[in-house]
């Protein structure tokens, strides 16, 4: 039996590792080992912990990441750092025979940091992405400390081959994010929880930016006021806490708009496909809204460089951009087009599972070199 060892940290990365674990949990083949961090112990990050419960997961480990209630780079470093120490006692405790990590997570960064000293083969999901900003360094930081990897689609792929990396160990697999959306129930019923009527709202959400984060305020005013003066029905999900969180967050609550703390991937996916569009700078408007054929007004530098899809209309933080791709989202959606999602088709999971029945996890691959 495989013992896969998997952290998470925030709804981002669970819903992608949800997929996994779900098959994972039917194969004899396999075991997960899940430690649960971060926003998911947090309670006014939502305490997610209780939806990972619900799924049926089991959790075998908790590790408390955020301790200080202050929103610096600084504390983003020292959440990182207690993530990494602790996660080497639960490897020890557990002796995985392979850790999946992936994206471009504080939690997820640490545990492979850790697995690559402690000779754990490494698989990594969706490196070779473009974003810019830390998280764009977290990403291809993972890549280098990673044996195997599961890209998302092929331009990723060609940019791993470029960094060095073995090309009999990249696969493009799509990314399981899309795996998630396509199976999560669908609940008619949605609306009614959040007053909402279909067509007829948006959904903002809006991160800071990690090398902006002088900016992040007036960056959330601007957005706030476009979103006032076209006069839409919107609703806000808070941001996560990267570095310039809480002036994002203090400017949306006193904004008078509707605004939930935290979204389970059910209610956010069942809001996402009804609404009109998403609003903000999140990497779900990249990787998501197009397989619902749902337009994305991507916000200033956050996700740069990631392939788009042809539902994503890209601004500045400017008021005037902002409005006008209000305008062209309504179109948009008014006309009912549709858009391939480049990346994935719902079945990354399962490429997944196939790949690492098969590949050598023995001692033999822990040690890397650069291809050239």
């Amino acid at each position: 039996m495989i013992k896969v060892f998997i952290i998470t940290e925030r709804r981002a990365d669970y819903s992608r590792f949800k997929p996994i674990m779900n098959l994972i949990k039917k194969d004899k083949s396999f075991d997960y080992i899940l430690a649960v961090t971060g926003a998911h112990l947090k309670r006014e990050m939502g305490y997610t912990k209780d939806e990972i419960l619900n799924d049926g997961f089991k959790i075998d480990y908790e590790i408390e990441m955020f301790k200080e209630n202050i929103d610096s780079g600084g504390e983003m470093v020292r959440s990182f750092a207690r993530v990494a120490e602790k996660v080497t006692f639960c490897l020890e405790d557990c002796n995985p025979n392979l850790i999946l990590a992936g994206f471009d997570i504080g939690a997820n960064l640490a545990v492979t940091i850790a697995g690559a000293h402690m000779n754990i083969p490494i698989a990594h999901i969706q490196g070779g992405e473009v974003s810019g900003t830390i998280d764009e360094s977290i990403r291809h930081a993972m890549s280098k400390f990673s044996h195997y990897h599961f890209t998302s689609n092929k331009d990723a792929l060609e940019r791993l081959v470029k960094m060095g990396e073995v090309r009999s160990r990249i696969f493009d697999v799509g990314c399981p994010s899309i795996d998630a959306i396509l199976n999560t129930h669908d609940n008619p019923k949605i609306l009614e929880k959040f007053s909402l009527t279909k067509n007829e709202f948006f959904i903002l959400l809006q991160h800071p930016v990690t090398s902006e984060i002088e900016e992040s305020e007036k960056q959330i005013q601007i957005t706030l006021s476009a979103i006032k003066k076209s006069n839409i029905n919107t609703l806000i999900i808070l941001p996560n806490n990267d570095a310039g969180f809480s002036n994002i967050i203090r400017e949306l609550k006193n904004s008078k708009i509707q605004f939930v703390e935290s979204l389970g991937i059910s209610d956010y996916i069942n809001l996402l496909k009804r609404s009109l569009g998403l609003i903000g700078n999140s990497s779900s408007g990249i990787h998501e809204t197009s397989t619902f054929n749902i337009p994305t007004i991507n916000i200033g530098s956050r996700q740069n460089g990631r392939l788009r899809p042809k539902n994503v209309f890209d601004v500045d933080h400017n008021e005037d951009q902002i409005l006008k791709a209000i305008d062209k989202a309504k179109d948009f959606k008014s006309r009912n087009i549709k858009v391939k999602n480049p990346y994935g088709d719902g079945n990354s999971a399962e490429r997944i599972l196939s790949i690492l029945k098969k590949i050598d996890l023995s001692k033999d691959i822990i040690q890397k070199t650069i291809t050239y």
